[in-house]
């Protein structure tokens, strides 16, 4: 009896192991650093964009969304750069995966990446 207790345990643990847990459908929160434009998410990084490297301006940070709490949902929408804060091209480089956005005074690089 002793020998199929612990045939039974082995073969739980074994099972608890293999299932199919599935991530979750919605990402999880914090949401990352990040400006929606042309409805896709770009992450805001540490890189500083050269104020010569600057092109036209392409719009303003509408709504900040508290990273915490909410997913940034609209164009314009960041959960790093306060309202108001102005988003550029940078000159040479394709809008498609990088613009600048300005953050406390300082101009940073924010990417996308295709999934």
């Amino acid at each position: 009896m002793n020998h199929f207790i612990r045939l039974m345990i082995f073969f739980i643990v074994i099972l608890a192991g293999c299932s199919n847990n599935k991530a979750t459908e919605y990402p999880l929160l914090p949401y990352p650093e990040v400006v929606v434009w042309d409805n896709k998410s770009y992450v805001v990084t540490d890189e500083i964009v050269s104020q010569l490297s600057i092109g036209q301006k392409l719009g303003h940070v509408k709504r900040y969304i508290d990273p915490t709490i909410a997913l940034p949902e609209k164009n314009e929408d960041s959960t790093i750069a306060p309202v108001g804060s102005t988003i550029y091209e940078i000159k040479g480089r394709d809008l498609k995966y990088e613009f600048a956005v300005e953050i406390n005074g300082q101009l940073r690089k924010a990417v996308y990446n295709e999934p």
